[in-house]
């Protein structure tokens, strides 16, 4: 009887820690349906051109929203224009640290609270910012944003540069919330009705995009050009079979049943210095290692390499 009882008291006071837990990195509504936290938005109207400062990218090596922001900073060949600054996660704590010292900071939260800007959430990453001297303007830490500015720069490199084209809001508010934040409410769903919802909606929305390619017919998902839907799915995609098919439980159908987002996804990661943005080793070790909540002891399961992955993409087209 002990036992019976120690089990139960056991599970209870688990559930409780865990719910402390997510609350304190994955925010839900009443529903239980995991909610990103707003970001810092620039005035629409702001020119980058106009920045007199250096311009610095900040950004961590496994998170799916700064990938985003590298695509951009390499498609459009912005190393002289723009400096990238990768920092590191800091497990134990929860949070982001430079590898070097920047303006006198070690923790991304120090650098926040020195542009003076109040912290809604926590300190989060990507991090657009321009220095001048001591002082510390924050643009933008939303990539959704952060992209239009980077795509916005003219670059002074003489290699040939892909145009990344605006697309229909509607189909990039689609990807942006039933696939890009979809995986994270089936992720970090509270409850069985919300962890189906967010299954259904992100199943939903990649047969959508699989039809758009078939109707378009071109390399990208809206036909000839590369558009911002392009660069919002990529980074989603790239980690599914590695990430968010295991742990954040997207199980619904294997990605290997959408034919020409396979064929879509490999064309893509061939684009010059693609490769470069994937770094599938942090990524097995920060996802499995970080998010505690959802892999208690920590293992990281055996999986191929991300080349492998390509690999075997290449041979089913």
């Amino acid at each position: 009887m002990q036992n019976k009882y120690l089990i139960k008291a056991s599970k209870k006071f688990w559930f409780w820690y865990w719910t402390q837990l997510m609350n304190g990195f994955a925010p839900s509504d009443l529903q239980g349906n995991y909610k990103r936290p707003q970001g810092i938005r620039f005035n629409n109207e702001y020119d980058i051109s106009n920045e007199k400062g250096e311009i610095c990218l900040l950004v961590g090596n496994s998170c799916p929203w700064c990938q985003r922001t590298l695509l951009v900073h390499k498609i459009k060949h912005l190393s002289k224009e723009v400096k990238v600054v990768f920092l590191k996660a800091d497990f134990e704590h929860g949070e982001w640290i430079f590898n070097k010292k920047l303006k006198g900071c070690i923790r991304l939260a120090d650098l926040y609270k020195k542009a003076n800007k109040k912290i809604i959430f926590r300190a989060t990453l990507p991090l657009l910012i321009s220095l001048v001297k001591d002082e510390i303007n924050i643009l933008s830490n939303e990539s959704s944003q952060i992209i239009r500015l980077l795509n916005s720069i003219r670059s002074e490199s003489n290699n040939q540069i892909l145009n990344i084209q605006n697309c229909n809001k509607k189909f990039l508010s689609l990807i942006h919330n039933n696939i890009n934040d979809g995986v994270y409410k089936c992720g970090f769903a509270r409850n069985q009705s919300s962890y189906e919802k967010a299954s259904k909606n992100l199943f939903s929305a990649l047969n959508e995009v699989e039809n758009k390619m078939i109707q378009n017919q071109g390399d990208w998902i809206f036909g000839e050009e590369l558009t911002y839907a392009d660069i919002y799915l990529f980074p989603t995609l790239i980690r599914w079979e590695l990430i968010y098919s295991k742990i954040f439980k997207c199980t619904k159908q294997e990605l290997s049943d959408f034919k020409k987002i396979i064929e879509w996804r490999l064309k893509f990661f061939k684009i010059s210095n693609i490769d470069k943005t994937c770094y599938d080793n942090e990524w097995k070790k920060d996802y499995y290692k970080a998010l505690f909540p959802l892999n208690p002891n920590q293992i990281i399961p055996v999986l191929p390499s991300l080349k492998e992955i390509m690999n075997l993409d290449s041979k089913k087209i």
